[in-house]
Formats: C-alpha cells, sequence, structure tokens
C-alpha cells in the first residue's frame, strides 16, 4: 500500500463543519435563503411541469472557441446509445505548427451525476480543462453517462418508459464507462489514456475497475477530484433526511425508483435567464443552490457561469443512482444496489449485496479533495486510501473549497488543473521510453 498525503489535515470534523457554514450572512438571511431554494426544487419536482429538450452546448462552445470537435456514437453492451466527444488539437498548437506526428496521449474525462461534458468547458477556453488539456497537446476526449442530454437513446426503449431509467452508477461503471473508454482507444489507435473525473465519475472508476480489474491495464496516470465511494461522514443534509426514508429497500424506494431525476422544465428555462443572469438581483438564488448541495461558504465560485450552468444543469439521471447513494450511507459500505434480501439472493446469491473490492485497482490514483465538500467528506477519502495498493492525495489548501469548485472556481487553473497536467506530462515523459501509447 502506498499513500503520499500532499496537504496533511490540518483541523477536526468540528471545525471543518463549523468553517463551512460561515458565508457572510447573518442565520436570518440564511434561513430565506434555504426557504427559496426548497420552492425552486419543488417547482423543479413538480410533475405537472412540462419536461423540455435539454440543452446541448458542447459542440458549439467547442467550435465557438476555434477548437476542432468530433461527435461520437457509442453503443453500450446492454443497448444504450451515448453521444461523446472529441477534441483532437488545439488552434494554439496549429497557430505555432506544433502539430505533433507522432501520436498525441489521450485524455478522457467523465461528469458527475446530473451533469454532462458541458462542464468541462463552460469555464472558457483558458480555464477549462479540457481545453488547457488540448493547448497542453493532448487528443481530449469527454464521455456523457446514460440518461443525460446527451445519451438519452436506446436501441429498443424510450426514454419516457420506466425501463429506460432502470440503472444506477454501477451500470454506467461497468458497461457506459467501459464502451466509452475502449471507444476512445480505438478510434485513438491507443493502449492506455489518463483519466480525469468528477464526483459520480469518480464512483463509476472505482465501480469498473473493482469490477473489471483488467481496465486498469488501460490507464496510465488517474485523476480523481471529490472522490466518492464511501459516505460515512457524508454531510449533505437532504442525504440524512433521505438516508432514513429511502437507504434501506423498501416500498417508498422501489416506487421511487427507475424514474428519471429532476427533468428539465420549462419554468428553469424562465429561471435561467431571468434569475441567474448576471444583472438579476435573485442571482444568490442560484449561487446559492450549488453552496447548499456542494457546500456554503465558497469564495471561489466564478457567478459569471451561473446562467449557463442553469441551462446546462440538470443534465439527466435516474432515481436509482440517487438511492443508491444513500444506501451507501446508510450501510456505511461501498456496495452494489440492495434490491433487498429475496431479490438480492436472485442477482447476487447471497442475502447482502456484495462490496467492491477496491484492492483490484491496482492503478495509482490522484485524489483532490477538500473540507468544505458536503458530497466528498475527508475523513472518507482518507479512509478510501488506506484501501487502495497506491493512492497520492492532495487536499485543497483552501478551507472554503466547495464540491463544484473542482470544475467552475475562479482560480481553478492554478489550483487543481496546472497540477494535473504537471503530474501527467511527468508521468509520459518517464514513460514514452519504455511503454507506447
Amino acid at each position: 500500500m502506498c499513500i503520499k498525503m500532499q496537504q496533511p489535515p490540518t483541523t477536526t470534523t468540528a471545525t471543518r463543519r463549523q468553517a463551512s457554514c460561515i458565508n457572510g450572512h447573518n442565520n436570518n438571511s440564511k434561513m430565506l435563503q434555504m426557504l427559496l431554494l426548497a420552492l425552486l426544487l419543488l417547482l423543479l419536482l413538480s410533475g405537472q411541469i412540462e419536461p423540455v429538450d435539454g440543452l446541448k452546448v458542447t459542440a458549439s462552445l467547442i467550435t465557438n472557441h476555434n477548437y476542432p470537435v468530433e461527435e461520437h456514437t457509442v453503443h453500450t453492451p446492454d443497448d444504450y446509445i451515448l453521444t461523446i466527444y472529441r477534441i483532437p488539437t488545439s488552434p494554439k498548437l496549429q497557430a505555432q505548427n506544433q502539430t505533433q506526428e507522432k501520436k498525441k496521449p489521450v485524455v478522457f474525462l467523465q461528469h458527475g451525476i446530473l451533469c454532462a461534458s458541458d462542464d468541462w468547458i463552460i469555464n472558457g477556453p483558458e480555464t477549462s480543462l479540457a481545453y488547457m488539456f488540448a493547448d497542453a497537446g493532448y487528443d481530449v476526449w469527454l464521455g456523457n453517462a446514460r440518461g443525460n442530454t446527451y445519451s438519452r437513446q436506446h436501441k429498443h426503449i424510450h426514454p419516457d418508459t420506466s425501463d429506460f431509467w432502470k440503472f444506477s452508477w454501477h451500470e454506467i461503471g461497468v458497461y457506459d464507462l467501459a464502451a466509452m473508454l475502449d471507444f476512445a482507444l480505438a478510434v485513438s489507435d491507443s493502449k492506455s489514456l489518463h483519466f480525469v473525473a468528477h464526483s459520480q465519475g469518480t464512483t463509476t472508476y472505482f465501480v469498473l475497475m473493482s469490477s473489471l480489474p483488467w481496465y486498469n491495464e488501460k490507464v496510465r496516470t488517474v485523476h480523481l477530484l471529490a472522490p466518492i465511494a464511501y459516505m460515512r461522514n457524508h454531510s449533505f443534509i437532504l442525504s440524512k433526511l433521505g438516508g432514513m426514508l429511502l437507504g434501506s429497500p423498501s416500498v417508498l424506494s422501489w416506487v421511487l425508483g427507475n424514474m428519471e431525476l429532476l427533468p428539465i422544465t420549462s419554468i428553469q428555462k424562465i429561471l435561467c435567464e431571468h434569475v441567474c443572469s448576471v444583472g438579476s438581483m435573485l442571482k444568490f438564488l442560484c449561487s446559492g443552490l450549488l453552496d447548499f448541495i456542494g457546500g456554503w461558504g465558497t469564495r471561489h465560485l466564478n457567478h459569471t457561469l451561473l446562467t449557463d450552468v442553469c441551462e446546462t444543469h440538470p443534465a439527466g439521471a435516474s432515481t436509482t443512482q440517487i438511492i443508491h447513494y444513500l444506501q451507501l450511507y446508510t450501510s456505511g459500505d461501498f456496495r452494489q444496489y440492495d434490491h433487498g434480501k429475496e431479490q438480492n439472493e436472485i442477482i447476487y446469491r447471497q442475502a447482502e449485496p456484495p462490496s467492491y473490492n477496491v484492492q483490484n485497482i491496482n492503478s495509482c490514483v490522484n485524489m483532490y479533495y477538500s473540507d468544505n465538500d458536503y458530497m466528498s467528506a475527508v475523513e472518507d477519502v482518507e479512509y478510501l486510501a488506506t484501501l487502495l495498493p497506491c493512492a497520492d492525495l492532495y487536499r485543497i489548501p483552501y478551507k472554503d473549497w466547495n464540491h463544484y469548485d473542482f470544475l467552475w472556481s475562479v482560480n481553478v487553473k492554478e489550483v487543481i488543473n496546472n497540477r494535473i497536467i504537471d503530474k501527467m506530462h511527468r508521468y509520459d515523459m518517464e514513460h514514452d521510453a519504455a511503454i507506447s501509447f
């Protein structure tokens, strides 16, 4: 076992959680904010509001910034149809006549829950990780999991039916992620790639490498932002409430499972245009929602992105994905979906769902985590690191850094992105002599 901690813990759990709640507002203001956010969530959840198609901006945004883009279709073994994107080069390299004749190293980026490939580009060409990779000479691939805006297709099943949504992040890991990685490697004619993921994207990585360990041989370096596997110290308040109701198999979890989670509605589009716009007096609602989910009090969020974030999120997911996470929170284990004792005996041939064997993950994992992340607790990340054969931990040196700052902070380039690119470059330089792409 190899664990490197580049930023040692400096605060207790109590101190961390107390600090994460300090955001410069008084208690009354925060309570008002919570009530307004609750109203917004009720509007989004209302089944009476007509759903509309999600906004697809990945290709157009990349093109608008003069980067080449390719759209590819990937079919999974269980017949879901995914759309993924490729940025094969950078206009900066072309302008400098640095387009390489030799094969470029490949990097694959995987988004989190209710998100999509847009996450890696909406922060602009100077700061977004996808563009930075292209500028650094990488062949960049952006994944999209089943059920999101770009991957709402199946060979036989329509997304308006519950059968389409009968999946969790387990299936995204062993089917979607495996198929997308294989496709990217085949098209780029490469043997291995660098991998970057955020939030649920990290969960699917742990699932794939634990369940199909031969995929470890297909990765070069691994960079997991806000990693989620064990959730014993998860501090999101709705998870605490949801865990009591849905954290164990029940009639309620059966009724609420296999449904589309938070479909985009016409009301949401209006809110994005008028509430989250730059000049809106109510813009705090949009940033407050990200704070509520990801961690109160961040000073790092790029507020100019709020309209873009609102227009592209939530991007689509199954309620079963959330229920599966709530089961992890309740059980304290990282394991497959709990269908109930009777169904477990049929599916798994045992009463309890099997745990993922993370010791199968023999690729060295770089994990980036922070004190003010409600989704990815410090204690859970550090516990996971003790179980992995090789882990390199980087604890963000800002106490207010939250779950979404890993993507959309004003200083993400300096804090995260440059560090990742430097690690990838060093790996490539050290291994190019011995390993071909």
